[in-house]
């Protein structure tokens, strides 16, 4: 077991000056997106590009890490417990988010008398979220991140099976090395990716789209708050864990992933980070990439508001029935928002597809500040993986020397 402080982590000796960077690039971008737009415009294919990269690399590790941490379940003493709680804390952490956005959506009505002129707003939806249902190779990427979660499911039962066991997991453990080697260098270039992606959103983006859809993007942003503070803030209570601390810890890494407006660029960092100060790694290795397909707090409550949002736009009633239907499809459609930049959006089509009731007719309207609401999203679905593995690391542990100090 790593103990608090027991080693150096790529985090603390890089990223404590990526941090910096990070801010750096954010104000150049902000200041080339809005002095120089177009040329700003052309710099948004340079973090497409990036986030295709990062997201070939950071699959594989997914899938590799949940395979190791269903392969170990077996060697841990309580591990029927453990795969009880993780059921129990994530339908009752998802359920809560969609509860609390659709109340938030609900209350505060951003899409009552909101009068937007259409007209003045970029309309035009990339190809990226033209579905087609009817084309195999397009149903196949789409469900990419189901389908690797449930061979990685499959292969990790199987393995508590096997007698070459040992040897799987030592060639596993050698893979995930190495992709994370791959993955630490590519985050040198991040100020860069960074700088390019705050640019082309300002210079598309600006802040004269931003103000007509305000209410909307505040609630998405004050139901997340309200959720992070609130809903984890009382689960860590109840587990006697300080979240407060917790945050500062992991801050690093949240930075990383409001920068970047995409929970999966901490994938890597935040094993490292939660290790070496003392929690499970081997439950670690269970709770979290499970997370990242299971746990998407901030993807419910984003759906959810949208949801109100353009039910209220478009004047539609609803009944409880209605709300009760909607609320099922969040609670699946929300599970496919584990991917690079933009697929908290795909979420949402998916979610408007399979209710009905409401048009598709303006959805480029939500689109136009949907990066305004994705930082708040990302940051919310890390923040809410995090915790769930800290937690559910902490109350498995047996001694008390190994439960880091909150």
């Amino acid at each position: 077991m790593n103990f608090p402080g027991s080693q150096k982590t790529f985090t603390g000796k890089y990223l404590k000056n990526l941090t910096l960077y990070a801010f750096t690039a954010m104000i150049c971008g902000v200041l080339t997106g809005h002095y120089a737009p177009e040329e700003s415009m052309r710099l948004g294919i340079v973090s497409q590009y990036f986030f295709m990269i990062l997201e070939t690399l950071i699959l594989p590790v997914i899938f590799m890490a949940i395979v190791y941490g269903i392969s170990q379940l077996s060697e841990i003493k309580n591990a029927g417990n453990i795969v009880l709680q993780t059921i129990i804390y994530f339908l009752t952490v998802s359920t809560i988010a969609i509860i609390l956005g659709l109340t938030f959506g609900l209350v505060m009505q951003p899409g009552s008398d909101t009068g937007i002129d259409l007209t003045r707003i970029n309309t035009t939806l990339p190809k990226a979220f033209e579905i087609k249902d009817g084309s195999i190779p397009t149903l196949l990427y789409l469900n990419r991140h189901g389908i690797f979660l449930f061979l990685s499911i499959l292969i990790g039962v199987a393995m508590n099976f096997s007698p070459k066991k040992e040897k799987f997991l030592n060639v596993l453990k050698r893979g995930t090395d190495l992709f994370y080697t791959v993955i630490k260098y590519l985050y040198i270039i991040l100020p860069f990716i960074i700088f390019c992606n705050i640019a082309y959103g300002v210079a598309v983006y600006g802040i004269n789209t931003l103000l007509p859809l305000s209410k909307v993007v505040a609630t998405v942003y004050l139901a997340d708050i309200v959720f992070i503070l609130g809903v984890l803030g009382l689960i860590s209570y109840l587990f006697r864990f300080n979240l407060w601390k917790f945050l500062l810890d992991i801050k690093e890494e949240i930075i990383l992933v409001i920068t970047t407006s995409s929970s999966k660029t901490a994938f890597p960092l935040i094993f490292e980070k939660m290790e070496s100060q003392g929690y499970s790694r081997k439950i670690l290795r269970f709770i979290i990439p499970l997370g990242y397909n299971f746990n998407l707090a901030g993807a419910c409550v984003y759906i959810s508001v949208t949801c109100c949002f353009l039910v209220q736009f478009y004047n539609i009633d609803l009944s409880f029935n209605d709300y009760i239907w909607l609320f099922l499809i969040i609670s699946i459609t929300s599970k496919t928002a584990s991917g690079v930049p933009g697929s908290g959006f795909l979420a949402l089509i998916f979610t408007l597809n399979r209710f009905g009731k409401i048009p598709l007719t303006d959805i480029a309207l939500l689109y136009s500040v949907d990066r305004f609401m994705n930082e708040a999203r990302s940051v919310t679905n890390f923040i809410g993986i995090a915790v769930s593995g800290a937690i559910i690391s902490k109350i498995n542990q047996h001694q008390k020397s190994e439960i880091p100090s909150a």
